[in-house]
């Protein structure tokens, strides 16, 4: 899926991981610290995150939301450490307040979709 990230080096350490091909415009923020990486937001889901994220790093990867919206957690599911409110953990365990068919249509929603992604597989994390 080429092209679904924008990356933009901040500073040395610091990127942006930006989805401009989908109305949300998600933004997430990989820090590189001198000993762990810390990712905040995993964005939309729809592409993989950890593989641009190893990209830009060689360390342990700790990846934390914001907040627990569809568009902040989708590749949540790519790392195995990950953190999130604990005022927000229903959401995760299945309480989430619309249902996986709303979101699946807002996702493709004035959405430039990369080849090969169908709606239908995507999931909540």
């Amino acid at each position: 899926m080429d092209n679904w990230f924008t990356i933009d080096e901040i500073d040395a350490n610091t990127y942006s991981i930006s989805e401009y091909r989908h109305w949300e415009e998600t933004h997430c923020y990989l820090l590189n610290g001198n000993n762990r990486s810390l990712l905040i937001d995993t964005g939309l889901g729809i592409s993989n995150i950890y593989e641009e994220v190893l990209k830009l790093t060689d360390k342990p990867i700790t990846a934390v939301a914001t907040h627990i919206h569809w568009d902040h957690i989708g590749g949540h599911k790519y790392f195995l450490d990950f953190y999130a409110h604990a005022d927000e953990l229903d959401w995760l365990n299945g309480k989430f307040p619309l249902s996986i068919e709303t979101i699946r249509e807002m996702v493709i929603d004035r959405c430039d979709l990369p080849e090969g992604f169908c709606v239908s597989d995507y999931e909540l994390f």
